[in-house]
């Protein structure tokens, strides 16, 4: 069934919109983490604010999420790469949509909810490729 859609031009181009966006999205994030780039000008008293200062404080694994999502958001246009690296953003994904929750951001949710079913939509597209995964053992 997933391969009858895959054949529809339309499909095909949300399939490339996604795939750029979300490889856009996840590069642009990626740099503000880097070392000595401010992610958010948000106050300490702001609870967005003294998350992301808290996160920033950590250094290293600030940093480690930056480099990642940076990884990531260039394996997303390499055809080789693009399976391993929509699963890998799930989790980061995931992360990012309860994180907008949790702190309440308003509009942030209903962004970060379509990042979700985008990479949803990229996980469905790429199924074949894994779904080995989900069989039982020999």
């Amino acid at each position: 069934m997933i391969e009858h859609f895959k054949q529809k031009k339309l499909f095909k181009i949300l399939y490339w919109c996604i795939r750029v966006g979300m490889g856009l999205t996840f590069i642009t994030s990626g740099i503000r983490k880097l070392p000595g780039v401010e992610f958010t000008a948000l106050p300490a008293e702001n609870p967005v604010g003294a998350y992301f200062n808290a996160m920033h404080e950590t250094g290293f694994y600030w940093n480690f999420i930056g480099y990642f999502q940076i990884l990531i958001g260039i394996f997303i246009f390499l055809n080789r790469f693009v399976v391993l690296s929509s699963i890998l953003m799930m989790p980061v994904t995931i992360n990012i949509f309860l994180v907008s929750i949790a702190l309440q951001m308003k509009g942030t949710p209903i962004i970060t909810s379509t990042m979700l079913l985008g990479n949803s939509f990229l996980l469905v597209w790429h199924f074949k490729n894994y779904k080995t995964l989900f069989k039982r053992g020999i």
